[in-house]
Formats: structure tokens, sequence, C-alpha cells
């Protein structure tokens, strides 16, 4: 994760900072809490004190976030939420159109190293792939096939990598075994971002006064359980096809203001 043009603004710097410290702290929280909290009480606790800290960074970096279809999450059991990836600050938008919701990310082992954000998607309920390692893939699911049946939820981007940019890559088909194994009951709900690559990707460092908008939008939320063999055969497909339909519908309501 290359992080180093945006300490290009000493404001920029200093408020990535503050953030740092804040987020190891939050996280030192709930590893004490881990041991003796319930799984429920751990995610309520993790969506709890994740919203305020996210609402700060969306803050000091004047963030400008549009929420659509929050009343699709269905907010009694863990979900599988399957995105797009345009940028960095993806995670940042969707944790804050989540809200108080808990939700882990499944990203590159590769983000493992980086000083206190590694840890940090650890202690929120994240885990660490090695892409190109069937093996590692494997294993992951099976621990957040655990994690969702006890009601957790977890972000994954199908397309492994970021766009960067305003067009949706392939999804790999290999990301949907996390939604229909396990037998764990959990619905996916499908989520469309744009606009983030233009806060970092686009413009080669971090504004903090840029304006321009992004958008998380939710998807109608899909009930693996109630899907015939052919429905999950196509399902990847179907989750690509309303996805691309959503985000041109975004971009094209955008150019029209």
């Amino acid at each position: 994760m290359n992080i180093s043009a945006i300490f290009m603004r000493p404001l920029n710097a200093i408020m990535f900072f503050k953030q740092l410290v804040s987020m190891e702290k939050y996280r030192k929280s709930i590893d004490a809490l881990r041991d003796s909290a319930t799984p429920a009480e751990l995610r309520e606790y993790i969506g709890t004190h994740n919203n305020p800290l996210i609402k700060q960074i969306v803050a000091d970096f004047k963030l400008n976030i549009e929420v659509i279809g929050r009343d699709n999450i269905p907010e009694d059991k863990g979900c599988v939420f399957i995105s797009n990836h345009q940028g960095y600050l993806d995670v940042v938008a969707i944790l804050y159109a989540l809200e108080d919701k808990q939700a882990g990310f499944i990203a590159k082992a590769e983000m493992r190293k980086v000083p206190y954000v590694g840890k940090w998607i650890e202690s929120v309920g994240g885990f660490f792939i090695e892409r190109g390692n069937p093996r590692s893939s494997l294993r992951v699911f099976k621990e957040c096939w655990k994690r969702l049946k006890s009601g957790d939820s977890v972000v994954i981007f199908p397309e492994g990598t970021r766009s960067k940019g305003p067009l949706m890559g392939e999804y790999k088909r290999a990301a949907f075994k996390l939604a229909t194994g396990g037998h764990t009951g959990a619905p996916i709900v499908p989520i469309v971002i744009d606009g983030t690559y233009l806060y970092y990707e686009n413009q080669g460092y971090l504004k903090t006064n840029i304006g321009v908008p992004m958008t998380v939008e939710f998807l109608d939320p899909i009930y693996v359980d109630t899907l015939s063999k052919d429905e999950i055969k196509d399902l990847p497909e179907y989750v690509v096809n309303i996805s691309r339909q959503a985000l041109m519908k975004i971009q094209n309501n955008k150019s029209l203001k």
C-alpha cells in the first residue's frame, strides 16, 4: 500500500497520524474485550465504536459520501457484501454507509504488513488472503463461514484489485464461493461504489477539499438458501449485471447534475 503521496500536504499528514492514533486505541479496546465478550457483544462493540471513528475520518478529510439503499441491509443477521473496488477509500466509504453494523474486510495478504492498518483489519473481523493460493482462500473461507454463522458480516471485492477508475472490472467467480458455501444462511448484499478513485488514484494524492461526491449504493439482498442450483451457478453473472447497471445509473445521474 503506497501511502507516501498523502504526505505531500502537511495537513494531510497531521490528520493521517491523528487517525492512526485513534485506530490503534480502538483496536486495543477490541482486543481487550475479545476474551470476555460473546460474539454478539463483540460485534455490537465493533459496529458502534467503529462508526464515530469513520465519521471523524470523513469529517477531517471533508469527504462527500452519498448513501443509497441503506434499508436494503438485513439488520438481524450477518451478510456477505460484494462490492466493486475503485480505490483505497472504498473501505472508508463502505464503513461510513454501514453506520453501526459490523463488517470485516477480506484483504490481500500484503495489507497485514501495513503498520496499524493491518492489525486493525484483523481486529474488526477482517481476513487476509494470499492471491493465487487456493489453500489460503479455502482456509480463510472456512473461518469466514464460522463468523457468518455467528452473525458477523464480511465484505469482499471480487475484482481482486482497485480499478482506479470509473469502470468495473471482471468479478472472479471464486469470490462467490464465500457467499454460497458453508451453509451460513447469510444473504448477499451487492454494493456499488462510484467516485472514490477521484480522491486518491486519479489525483495522485488525497485532497482535503476536492468536493467530488462519492456514492455507495446497497442493492436488494439475495437470499442464497432460496436459490436453485442453476440460479447459484448463474449468480456471479447476475450480480455483475445488476451492479454494472446500477453503476451506470449513478454515473449518468451525476453527469446530468
